[in-house]
């Protein structure tokens, strides 16, 4: 069953990355320090998605592990389109000469140079490329936890087969050994057998020599 605390976050993000995107394309139509504010603006709203995807996380972590694998792809989409939005938003300021405030790790400037530009471009490149990294190596994790998961669950199996094998072994050898002294008994009751029989027989042949002698008497 699929989490639906992850289906909240999930319309969550789409709702605001939907205003993001709406934001970004009006960004060149607003000037003057209303720009500024502007700005600040679609950054929270990126720190926001940014939280999301966090939260989507933890959640898919909490997930069973039928279904991790495959939450853990949605949510590595949506970060994708995170890390696209934040190039987008880059390539908006570029283009109207707006850096990102030191706050958010980048400073203001009024004339930003094509070098500038380019190594902006180049930076959020490399962000992207970190961040589509960053969802490879989560992705193994999670995918060697399955496996791990898995062997382990095989070698429970494994386990109870083997003592389910024991106890039956332990039972037969039980088994075996009442019917060993079952053959044991009857051995030993037919040698006592044979010996009456041979009793009677010496008795018959001693009563049949004893009757023989008396006859010629």
């Amino acid at each position: 069953m699929e989490n639906k605390l992850l289906a909240d976050y999930e319309q969550q993000f789409g709702v605001t990355s939907a205003e993001i995107t709406s934001k970004i394309s009006r960004l060149g139509h607003i000037a003057g320090n209303d720009r500024n504010d502007y700005i600040k603006e679609i950054e929270r709203s990126l720190d926001e998605v940014h939280d999301l995807l966090e939260q989507m996380d933890l959640s898919v972590k909490e997930s069973d592990v039928s279904v991790r694998a495959k939450l853990h792809n949605r949510v590595a989409s949506y970060r994708a389109e995170l890390h696209r939005l934040a190039k987008e938003f880059a390539r908006a300021k570029c283009t109207v000469n707006i850096d990102l405030e030191d706050d958010n790790h980048f400073a203001e400037s009024e004339d930003v140079t094509s070098e500038q530009k380019q190594r902006l471009l180049y930076t959020s490149e490399r962000l992207n490329q970190s961040g589509i990294q960053l969802d490879n190596t989560y992705r193994i994790a999670v995918e060697t936890e399955e496996i791990g998961s898995q062997i382990l669950t095989d070698l429970n199996r494994q386990r109870e087969t083997m003592h389910n094998s024991f106890n039956r072994l332990r039972d037969a050898n039980a088994d075996l050994g009442r019917s060993t002294r079952m053959i044991n008994a009857i051995i030993v009751r037919s040698r006592q057998h044979k010996i009456i029989l041979f009793g009677v027989m010496a008795a018959f042949c001693f009563l049949l020599v004893f009757a023989f002698y008396h006859s010629f008497l």
